[in-house]
């Protein structure tokens, strides 16, 4: 527009007025084309950065729910497992891409939320370096220990601790994840000293669990398999309420009542800037395909919550899963790991 009106102004009226008509001409046909792609979208395959790697629960269970956002958007959307780091491997990748709606980021809470805690160098607020488009699901923590160790219910296990300071160690995914801060914050609420012993992947904590490190804090779908075959007692679920795959395992409130959950979940994110027209669309394809009776009853047998809530929501959410992960860290004395 600027450069317009100099021209407008520049000596020869009639040149001038040419060159203002071909710059509106070309504004306006740019602004028509731009409106065209946002209606056709999408025209091409859609790529998902994953923060899971192949085979983890995430992963496994994002598969067919990628199959059913296909059907409800008209194009494939492609899976791009990029663990690592603590899931920042794919968070910045998809930072980096363009804001069009054809890379999208599959993400649980760790980078958004928890670990904005623990990171001075690499801090991420999801409202502003990423477009939330829609929770995809939650999940619930199970605590669970080895058969060999001498508990079998959570008020067992913090009697044992408190008898044995220093002396029962929990395993997790890793440092920040989510069931790291729902066992430091059980530590505080029954001052205990629990140790922490981190891993880096679900499958490793799992396979980790025997009479050195005798308790599991984890999601519950990689230890529902553990539980079945007998390797693996359930105690409590670190959740709002009982699931109805372990109905007899009391969540952690019914014996700490000031326990309070942290964030579980994974959702669906574009690069900042992804304009509000295409966040909708993606955002209706999420709510068609987390409808679908065969993928909800999936994951109800597998400890999945499906959620797909509308992007003003999902922001709002993450708002306040924030302010929680911020009460847990400053309860624990959970400190930034750089």
């Amino acid at each position: 527009m600027v450069r317009a009106s100099m021209v407008w102004r520049a000596p020869g009226g009639s040149a001038s007025e040419i060159t203002l008509q071909v710059l509106l001409t070309g504004m306006a046909l740019a602004i028509a084309a731009s409106g065209a792609s946002a209606q056709a979208f999408p025209v091409k395959p859609i790529r998902v950065i994953s923060e899971y790697g192949a085979g983890a629960g995430g992963d496994i269970f994002f598969r067919p729910l990628a199959l059913q956002l296909a059907a409800a958007s008209g194009q494939p959307w492609i899976i791009e497992n990029r663990p690592g780091a603590g899931a920042f491997v794919a968070v910045e990748a998809a930072m980096r891409s363009p804001a069009d709606g054809y890379t999208l980021l599959l993400a649980s809470q760790n980078v958004p939320v928890t670990r904005r805690y623990l990171s001075r160098s690499k801090p991420i607020d999801p409202n502003v370096d990423l477009t939330p488009i829609a929770a995809l699901w939650r999940t619930t923590l199970v605590i669970a220990s080895h058969p060999s160790f001498p508990t079998k219910s959570l008020k067992e296990l913090i009697a044992y601790a408190r008898a044995n300071p220093g002396k029962v160690s929990y395993g997790t995914s890793g440092i920040g994840t989510q069931a790291h801060f729902a066992g430091a914050s059980l530590s505080v609420l029954t001052h205990t000293t629990l140790l922490h012993v981190p891993y880096s992947s679900n499958r490793q904590v799992l396979e980790a669990v025997t009479g050195d490190v005798p308790v599991v804090i984890n999601i519950v779908s990689p230890v529902l398999p553990h539980v079945r075959s007998g390797r693996l007692r359930t105690l409590a679920i670190a959740g709002y309420k009982r699931l109805e795959i372990l109905p007899d395992v009391p969540v952690v409130s019914e014996v700490i009542p000031k326990f309070e959950p942290p964030p579980t979940w994974s959702g669906l994110f574009g690069p900042a800037g992804l304009p509000r027209d295409i966040v909708a669309r993606l955002n209706a394809a999420v709510a068609k395909a987390v409808a679908t009776p065969e993928l909800r009853a999936k994951g109800t047998a597998d400890g999945f919550e499906l959620i797909g809530n509308a992007p003003e929501d999902f922001t709002a959410q993450l708002k306040r899963d924030i302010e929680v992960a911020g009460r847990l860290v400053k309860a624990a004395k959970i400190e930034p790991i750089d």
